[in-house]
């Protein structure tokens, strides 16, 4: 048995599918398929189910998975002791963030802990605000970069900013009945406008989408979706292919060229989105995860 038997199932039951699988780990999906066919058999049990192409997880394969993770978790943790053993040379830590802050923050954060660690590089996993308190409970991440709340049981985090909730509008737009407001960045305008309007969405499971939920039922508005996107990026590139305006989080300006899109505040403004980062409450960071979580507290965001 080796662990890296565990980290194929691990991606496999994620990802669903065997050819996503295989392109995520970098091997050809007839490997992997033979692979976990070699697994299964030595255990006796099946790990997935595969009726009609799709791929499910069975039940052995979730007692397989548990297992799994936390033999992982053991050997992350016994890389970070020898890590700091070993004076720093090389090495690598795991920071998990969503997307946009991956390409929007790391690169900051990349730089200056490289002045640190010239040897050590981070392995950047990007996720949803779901997917990372999910990898971070399962020990998948040294640090990840979310959102409040999380569960105080379970993890410990310091705060690192707060993002506004703001109107993304396509340049061409007639302009909004809008105030200018000392201390706003951003023309403010009551949420109304967005009565009868067709939205850009996120998907219902992500925290912007659950912001808009609540705003329409708050405001009793009727909005329509334009389009379904999974992703800010793909959002925001929707808001400038003029398919619908978005209700987005500060910060996502970054991804705009100058004029490129008009953005509004709201009046009164929305609840504020808390930007933290978090780690294990049980586990005792490494001095060079300790490190990074300065470097990333020191920048002004």
């Amino acid at each position: 048995m080796n662990t890296k038997q565990f980290k194929y199932v691990l991606v496999l039951a994620r990802e669903g599918s065997f050819s996503r699988a295989a392109e995520a780990l970098h091997i050809s999906q007839p490997s992997l398929s033979q692979y976990i066919k070699k697994i299964e058999t030595e255990i006796g049990q099946e790990l997935f189910d595969r009726t009609n192409g799709d791929v499910r997880i069975t039940d052995a394969g979730k007692v397989y998975m548990d297992a799994g993770r936390k033999i992982l978790d053991i050997e992350h943790q016994m890389d970070n002791a020898l890590t700091d053993l070993a004076a720093h040379k090389s090495g690598s830590l795991v920071i998990g963030a969503a997307p946009y802050r991956a390409a929007g923050m790391m690169p900051l954060v990349a730089a200056k802990f490289q002045t640190l660690y010239p040897g050590m590089h981070l392995v950047i996993r990007e996720g949803t605000t779901a997917e990372l308190v999910e990898g971070m409970e399962h020990g998948e991440y040294d640090l990840a970069l979310t959102l409040l709340p999380i569960d105080h049981r379970l993890f410990l985090y310091e705060k690192l900013m707060e993002e506004e909730l703001l109107l993304a509008v396509p340049r061409n737009h007639p302009a909004l009945p809008a105030a200018v407001m000392a201390g706003r960045k951003y023309p403010a305008v009551d949420a109304g406008v967005l009565n009868g309007q067709s939205l850009v969405m996120l998907t219902d499971a992500q925290f912007m989408q659950r912001q808009l939920d609540k705003l329409v039922r708050d405001y009793r508005l009727t909005v329509q979706p334009a389009a379904i996107v999974k992703s800010l990026e793909a959002q925001i590139e929707m808001v400038k292919a003029n398919v619908g305006m978005a209700l987005m989080p500060s910060g996502i300006e970054r991804f705009c060229k100058p004029d490129e899109l008009r953005f509004y505040s709201f009046v009164p403004s929305l609840p504020k989105r808390e930007v933290v980062v978090m780690w294990r409450k049980d586990r005792t960071l490494s001095k060079v995860a300790e490190d990074l979580k300065q470097v990333i507290l020191s920048i002004p965001w």
